[in-house]
């Protein structure tokens, strides 16, 4: 699986799913996460609120009762001041309870059975302490407060209890709360009304491609219009390029069928011609010269039907990039002898040339060898020189430093140097010899492009034509 695929596989899903649906779902569910922790923060903040507002009134009531406790000949008097208990009638609808203990822990007035144990209270109380409890089913505030007696008849310290219920506190707490809740749920909303515009405005886009897409034909030429976002703008400049490889592909493919049809069709109809000679001849016997015609004529469409059906094999697979990394040696002594074997009954000399040291290249072992042996073939084909009833067909592997090469050359007649990139098109026929298809070159010369190599032709140390296939060096990183 190539890296495109795993990160298509990355978001393929079994089911079909709005993208805009995902993003408003998952953004809703963060934002109501969002909410749930501020409004524990918020209920904390309102209790402590409340708590602080109504335990200053509890502390001020508490001060001015214990100001009213003093000595007086030689015993403690309790006045409670009035003013106390009108500071604890801010919350109207709240009762109150207290009691008092002298020095010793002796109960002086109030209520007696309060909840707040003094012998849990420390002997020297410096700061007040609160506590809430439940006493006759109420929740009640509680703060626990000493005054220091110094007189001689009386010395110690004396404790006040004071309690209020929390109908006012609760009331203040619920109030906070539901304001502060209020506000953040319109604020949640607003945030979620905001986002829901965002996410249409940030896919919009895609509508717009969509759109683009829909009113153009997949044969128009004409490009995507461009944009000045700079998010999209990557992906039009991608379809655009997408397009016009597509496009062109096609177009080498019709051009590719048209011309592998009128050369069928001429060998066919050679082929046809010379069979409805032979039916129409007066004699009997068949000419054995017409038979050879008829011979040749198939041995050529055959070959032609061949090295079409390689070219499509070589064009389809260079598109799958499904390269290895490739030793040259093996592939060229496997190409060789399959030649060796097969020219067998031909009088050809093969020579090849090893290199000083292994050459290894990144590519697609078929195409590599279809290539080859369509060089080869052709240096048998019209490498033969007229002069010389003994071919000499040489193949050698060259390490560069730039690259790596690989050499066939032959003794025969050559090809023009002022049509050598002619002899590199498709179906073009050149030099002495035009009995061929015109495809042999043209495959070698696909199949080096989709290894990112060269192809060139010149003249042959040997007298003839020298085809080079020139690849690159294997990056570091392919051999991790």
């Amino acid at each position: 699986m190539s890296t495109i695929e795993k990160r298509l596989a990355v978001f393929s899903s079994s089911e079909e799913y709005s993208l805009r649906q995902r993003m408003l779902t998952r953004t809703a569910l963060f934002m109501c996460s969002v909410l749930a922790i501020l409004s524990v923060g918020v209920w904390h903040y309102a209790n402590t609120s409340a708590d602080y507002s109504y335990d200053r009134l509890l502390s001020s009531a508490s001060v001015t009762m214990l100001d009213g406790i003093n000595v007086a000949k030689n015993q403690l008097h309790i006045d409670l001041p009035y003013s106390a208990f009108e500071i604890l009638q801010l919350a109207p609808d709240d009762k109150i309870y207290y009691a008092i203990y002298g020095p010793n822990a002796n109960f002086l007035s109030g209520y007696s059975d309060l909840p707040v144990k003094l012998t849990e209270q420390p002997a020297d109380l410096l700061e007040p302490h609160y506590a809430l409890h439940t006493y006759k089913g109420n929740k009640v505030r509680f703060i626990v407060r000493q005054k220091r007696l110094s007189e001689r008849s009386v010395a110690g310290n004396v404790t006040i209890i004071l309690g209020q219920t929390t109908l006012a506190r609760d009331a203040q707490m619920r109030e906070t709360l539901y304001a502060a809740l209020t506000t953040l749920m319109v604020v949640m909303g607003t945030a979620l009304l905001v986002m829901w515009i965002t996410i249409n405005r940030a896919l919009s886009p895609l509508n717009w491609l969509s759109s683009q897409l829909n009113t153009q034909s997949p044969m128009d030429k004409q490009n995507l219009p461009t944009t000045k976002m700079l998010e999209v703008a990557p992906l039009t400049q991608a379809i655009n390029a997408y397009r016009q490889q597509w496009l062109s592909a096609l177009t080498a493919m019709r051009d590719f069928i048209t011309d592998a049809s009128h050369q069928i069709r001429t060998a066919q109809a050679t082929t046809k011609a010379q069979l409805e000679i032979a039916l129409t001849s007066d004699n009997d016997q068949i000419d054995k010269h017409t038979i050879n015609e008829i011979y040749k004529d198939h041995t050529k469409l055959t070959r032609l039907t061949n090295q079409l059906l390689a070219h499509a094999t070589i064009v389809h697979r260079g598109d799958r990039q499904t390269f290895t990394v490739l030793t040259m040696q093996r592939i060229l002594q496997d190409v060789i002898t399959q030649a060796v074997r097969d020219y067998a009954h031909m009088d050809i000399e093969f020579e090849y040339v090893p290199p000083l040291k292994d050459v290894e290249i990144l590519g697609d072992e078929l195409v590599l060898k279809e290539a080859l042996r369509n060089v080869i073939d052709n240096a048998v084909q019209h490498g033969a020189n007229t002069s010389n009833n003994t071919a000499i067909i040489r193949i050698s592997l060259l390490h560069m430093q730039e690259n790596h090469q690989v050499r066939v050359e032959d003794n025969g007649p050559g090809i023009p140097e002022n049509m050598m990139n002619q002899a590199l098109e498709r179906f073009v026929k050149v030099g002495s010899n035009i009995q061929g298809s015109g495809l042999g070159l043209a495959i070698a010369k696909s199949a080096t492009l989709t290894h990112g190599g060269k192809l060139s032709l010149s003249k042959s140390e040997l007298g003839g034509l020298a085809v080079c296939f020139s690849f690159p060096h294997i990056m570091a990183s392919h051999y991790a």
